[in-house]
């Protein structure tokens, strides 16, 4: 009995993360850019092999609980802004964050009092050379164009080229904030195979609102089942050790 009460209680903590998940990807669902999260279990050798250990020995751990982005792409929406951009396939723009180089599908752009193109936080933009400068004072904004390869065009010149990088695994990239991601792989990222830039258009979250909340629906349901069980056993050690102090 006591070994079906930690499987509930283990149940019951998955699913409250879960639940947390959910919550996060529906806080964010008018987000621009935003990737959702995904929770899973790990199922690795090892830590089975620690579960079975565990077993043996009369104790069992918590489940080993984790999330993944989920890149597929949210839908574009255009703006008509010649500085919102939007990138049609893979790849991430690189931005130059205070925690070193960081990566964003949010390209709601701007040009600084520095004449310095930044992301929607302030962050320098980057293209293929750095920090990408635009000498618009003396132009309308309407006067930058950006190609679908990422060429910033100033006058019918090209000035710089966005620097775009490739989700070589999803695994390998974390959240940092800030609808910013981290690359915690190894090597250095290359540009993406298939991806194109869409100039006046922005990226939404690729939050589907209906698919989150009839999980968490389901969720829940998991949730109280185990919880009832729960309480039901508790009910039932109780009379259990109120006959055995009555016998005495």
């Amino acid at each position: 009995m006591l070994e079906r009460l930690k499987m509930a209680q283990h149940a019951m903590v998955s699913k409250m993360a879960q639940l947390q998940t959910i919550a996060n990807n529906l806080a964010n669902v008018s987000t621009t850019g935003f990737k959702r999260d995904e929770m899973f279990v790990h199922q690795l050798e090892t830590k089975i092999n620690e579960l079975q250990s565990a077993a043996s020995s009369g104790s069992m751990p918590l489940p080993i609980t984790g999330t993944k982005i989920e890149f597929e792409q949210g839908s574009l929406r255009g703006t008509g802004q010649p500085l919102d951009v939007a990138i049609s396939g893979d790849g991430l723009f690189a931005i130059e964050s205070p925690q070193g180089e960081a990566y964003t599908r949010d390209g709601r752009f701007a040009v600084n009092s520095e004449g310095v193109l930044t992301s929607v936080d302030g962050f320098a933009v980057l293209g293929e050379g750095g920090q990408i400068e635009l000498d618009i004072q003396n132009r309308k904004p309407t006067d930058i164009v950006i190609n679908d390869r990422g060429g910033i065009l100033v006058d019918g010149t090209i000035v710089e080229t966005l620097k775009l990088v490739g989700i070589d695994d999803p695994r390998n990239f974390e959240k940092m904030g800030g609808n910013l991601f981290r690359y915690t792989g190894d090597g250095e990222l290359a540009a993406p195979e298939n991806a194109s830039v869409r100039q006046g258009f922005v990226e939404g979250s690729n939050v589907n609102p209906i698919n989150e909340l009839v999980a968490m629906i389901e969720v829940h349901r998991v949730f109280e089942t185990n919880q009832k069980f729960i309480q039901q056993q508790d009910a039932l050690l109780g009379r259990a050790v109120s006959d055995i102090a009555r016998v005495r």
